[in-house]
C-alpha cells in the first residue's frame, strides 16, 4: 500500500502563504536550515560537499516546486522516490527524515515569527510527514 501524497486544502493555504512570505525575506531559508541542521545534528556535515552553494539552490528549487504543486502533490510521487534513493547514496538513512523535518519547521518558525501559528505548524507538518512517508518507504521497498 503507497503512502497517502496530500494535504487539506487548508493546510495548502497555511503552507502556500507562510511559503510566500519565508521565500521573500532577505535571509535564505536553504542557508539557515543547513547551517540549523548541522548545528543540532554534527554527523550530517560529513553527508554535504564542503561548498553548500549547489546544495542550498537545489533543495530551495525543490521546496519551491513542492509548494507549486500542492494541489498534485501524487504527481511528485516518483520524483520524491527517485530523490530518495539517490539520498541513500549520499548516506541518509530512515531516521535522518525526523531530524531534516523538525529543523526545517522550526528554521520556517523563526523566520517567519508569530505569524507561524499552531495551525501553520501543523501543516507544514503533514507536508513534510507525507513526503517523507513516500521517500521512506521507497527506499525500504528496495531492501
Amino acid at each position: 500500500m503507497t503512502a497517502p501524497l496530500s494535504v487539506t486544502p487548508d493546510q495548502a493555504a497555511l503552507v502556500r502563504a507562510s511559503y510566500a512570505e519565508i521565500a521573500r525575506l532577505p535571509e535564505d531559508y536553504a542557508a539557515r536550515f543547513y547551517h540549523r541542521l548541522q548545528e543540532r545534528h554534527p554527523f550530517t556535515r560529513a553527508l554535504f560537499p564542503d561548498d553548500m552553494t549547489h546544495q542550498i539552490s537545489v533543495f530551495r528549487q525543490t521546496v519551491d516546486s513542492l509548494v507549486a504543486d500542492l494541489d498534485d502533490l501524487a504527481g511528485a510521487r516518483a520524483g520524491l522516490s527517485q530523490l530518495a534513493i539517490r539520498h541513500v547514496g549520499y548516506g541518509v538513512r530512515p531516521h535522518h527524515y525526523a531530524y531534516v523535518g523538525a529543523v526545517l519547521i522550526d528554521t520556517f518558525a523563526e523566520m517567519a515569527g508569530p505569524r507561524f501559528d499552531a495551525a501553520t505548524r501543523a501543516a507544514w507538518e503533514a507536508l513534510y510527514g507525507a513526503i517523507a512517508q513516500v521517500m521512506i518507504a521507497a527506499v525500504t521497498r528496495r531492501n
